[in-house]
């Protein structure tokens, strides 16, 4: 069953055509916990391989000894040139090797992921090696997957989402965390957001340890203002699987300085959230400095917290208006910068700072 659901499979990624949105709504549910990849990125885990060969075997020359149960030759009653004993027909046994066939799917599936990981991706060679690998095994959930994988990155959605829809008529396919990863990234390129959260929460509740399926539901807890749970998350990857990239280290702080809204100024756990969140985003530039986005994170950081705590006390107004646009300024001179965002903080921090001026101005004059 497993082999004719696999050929199907097979047969649907390669026949199925197109890129663009599907119309139809096909959220999966989430299953229980399950075995998947350790990496979402990789997804380099293997099917289950069929049985050992098998040998054929003959029947010995027949001999003149009476009794037994065998068939006698001639020769027994004294007649010369008796006919020979027909030897039983054995039939093949076809089925791979387990372990050779394990060892065979996981090659190809290096192979997809190596060509996933070029820049940019190799997503043509990435579905030759996922084909192989089915080739070899049509039961691999994972190799289906990356069939799956290979057209999201070649834009084909619709198809992708085919080859995931049919993948998901197996039982199985509901435990498996690369199949749910799959589907989140083919909903937030669809424009269906709330599918693609709940795909890739799936994802983790059947891997808690799958990096990239962590990082996009962390995006998505940051987007939906769910600061507490983005903490967690991303406290997770930086702490316990050391992923210490600029962009996972911003999106940290950006889980702090949402925290921080929930306490009022000037209380002590809104300044931590506040000193935390600018000590992530200093990390993130440590590891990458020309990210854009640190930069212009701390702009807001120090444009929205008043008071901004510094040792002990707080950083005068017009000394934290001056931080906010210095890290705005450095913002504008990084790759990728958007010019009309810059644009926009850049008149709110001016506005700010003119206020600051006018106010300072008038209480001088009352003195």
């Amino acid at each position: 069953m497993a082999r004719t659901l696999g050929a199907l499979l097979l047969s649907v990624a390669i026949a199925a055509c197109g890129g663009g949105n599907k119309g139809g709504n096909t959220t999966p549910t989430g299953g229980g916990k399950g075995s998947s990849s350790s990496d979402p990125a990789s997804m380099n885990d293997t099917g289950d391989p069929n049985g050992p060969p098998g040998g054929g075997g003959g029947a010995a020359a027949g001999g003149g000894a009476l009794g037994g149960g065998g068939a006698a030759s001639g020769a027994d009653n004294g007649e010369p040139g008796g006919p020979p004993p027909e030897a039983p027909v054995v039939f093949p046994n076809l089925d791979p090797d387990p372990q050779q066939a394990k060892v065979q799917v996981d090659q190809q599936l290096a192979i997809a992921k190596q060509a996933l990981s070029q820049n940019p991706p190799d997503a043509d060679g990435a579905l030759r090696a996922a084909r192989e690998a089915l080739k070899i095994d049509a039961s691999s959930l994972d190799a289906a997957a990356y069939v799956a994988f290979a057209y999201y990155h070649k834009k084909q959605y619709d198809t992708a989402e085919l080859v995931l829809d049919e993948l998901l008529k197996r039982p199985s396919a509901k435990q498996n965390a690369n199949v749910y990863y799959v589907y989140g990234l083919v909903y937030e390129h669809t424009n269906r957001p709330e599918q693609a959260a709940l795909a890739y929460k799936t994802s983790v509740d059947l891997n808690p340890n799958f990096t990239s399926a962590l990082v996009n539901l962390g995006v998505f807890q940051l987007r939906n203002k769910q600061y507490g749970e983005a903490q967690t998350t991303f406290e997770k990857l930086t702490r316990q699987m050391n992923r210490t990239d600029a962009v996972t280290l911003t999106s940290l702080g950006s889980a702090y300085r949402g925290r921080s809204a929930d306490y009022p100024p000037g209380s002590g756990d809104r300044s931590q959230f506040i000193m935390a969140a600018e000590a992530a985003y200093k990390r993130a530039l440590s590891a990458n400095p020309n990210y854009g986005p640190a930069y212009f994170n701390l702009g807001l950081l120090y444009l929205d917290a008043d008071p901004f705590p510094s040792g002990g006390g707080s950083l005068d107004t017009l000394q934290r208006l001056n931080a906010a646009k210095s890290w705005l300024d450095q913002y504008k001179n990084m790759p990728g910068v958007d010019m009309k965002l810059y644009d926009e903080r850049l008149k709110d921090v001016n506005k700010a700072i003119k206020r600051e001026e006018s106010r300072r101005k008038k209480a001088s004059k009352t003195k």
